[in-house]
């Protein structure tokens, strides 16, 4: 009986080497897109605008609680910023959620609705160090241990164009996430840098622009990690599709 057995066994094993070596164990292979969706990952998440650049990945592991400061009725205002605010949550499968908060006790984000004198009365300092001239501005404070961004304020020039606030709003909010560089590769992106010298006004997501928001978000996406991490991530969540 021990002898049938073991026979058995040296059977099933045979067969099971013989299947493993017919199965094609191929690497996914990247798509010309996919190498884009990688490379503008870095650009554009991996490095920021101004001198303050860890190259990790910066993202909030808390709901984003936005107040909304303004001196006026600008109902227009308020209700792109709602929209925006649905546009990412939308593509976040995460916990992460932004919320509009009605109390600044309950705040961790903050948007003035405000020109800029008004604003810097407010928070002298908001300005400091930025000679360029801006229509809007996300300030992005993170912890410099784990990553994770815990407060942030926003700057919307209420003196601009309404078509030309739209555009910052989405811009500036989306950037608060964790996307905080620009990029002259795009001009199809909201995050492309020339948009306002080339009189582009970009109201929506590309498809680029949506892909990142939801590799960023992933819950495989961790804060702190190199772009040779993220890259890792990226290829992981890409293959599980």
């Amino acid at each position: 009986m021990r002898k049938k057995i073991a026979v058995y066994i040296f059977l099933a094993l045979g067969i099971g080497i013989i299947t493993f070596n017919l199965i094609d164990f191929k690497e996914y292979e990247l798509t010309e897109y996919d190498k884009e969706l990688i490379s503008y990952f870095e650009e554009v998440v991996l490095n920021t605008e101004y001198d303050d650049n860890p190259k990790k990945v910066l993202k909030w592991t808390e709901k984003m609680n936005l107040f909304i400061i303004k001196d006026e009725n600008l109902d227009s205002q308020v209700s792109i910023i709602k929209n925006t605010i649905d546009k990412i949550n939308n593509l976040i499968k995460d916990d992460f959620k932004i919320q509009l908060v009605d109390k600044p006790s309950e705040m961790n984000s903050v948007i003035f609705l405000l020109d800029k004198e008004k604003t810097k009365i407010l928070v002298p300092s908001f300005f400091d160090g930025i000679d360029e001239d801006f229509i809007g501005l996300a300030d992005v404070e993170y912890d410099t241990e784990t990553f994770e961004i815990k407060v942030v304020k926003i700057f919307i020039d209420i003196n601009e164009p309404i078509e030309l606030q739209e555009a910052t709003i989405l811009e500036e909010i989306t950037q608060s996430i964790g996307i905080m560089n620009d990029s002259e590769t795009y001009p199809n992106s909201i995050f492309y840098k020339n948009k306002h010298l080339d009189t582009i006004r970009k109201t929506d997501y590309s498809k680029l622009d949506k892909d990142i928001i939801r590799m960023l978000y992933n819950p495989k996406m961790k804060p702190g990690l190199n772009f040779e991490q993220a890259e890792k991530v990226i290829k992981e969540i890409l293959e599980d599709k």
